[in-house]
């Protein structure tokens, strides 16, 4: 299992200026996040190029999705 793996949803479509294209609102994606940055691409695992943005960037066009299988309640 990846320990960066995250899960996210588009809120915004972000700026062409960005460089992040391909991105739907409404739409899930995976990616990774370590060091406060955000690893991204619209296809991902499909051999194109990521992008590597700050938390700032991705806080403004994108939302994390909770990871329930990481969390675990006592019984």
């Amino acid at each position: 299992m990846d320990r960066y793996r995250i899960n996210f949803v588009c809120n915004k479509l972000p700026d062409q200026k960005t460089g992040l294209m391909g991105f739907k609102i409404g739409e899930n994606y995976e990616g990774r996040a370590f060091n406060g940055l955000f690893e991204i691409n619209a296809k991902w695992g499909s051999g194109t190029e990521s992008k590597l943005i700050s938390k700032s960037l991705f806080d403004e066009y994108f939302e994390l999705l909770q990871q329930d299988q990481y969390f675990q309640t006592s019984a």
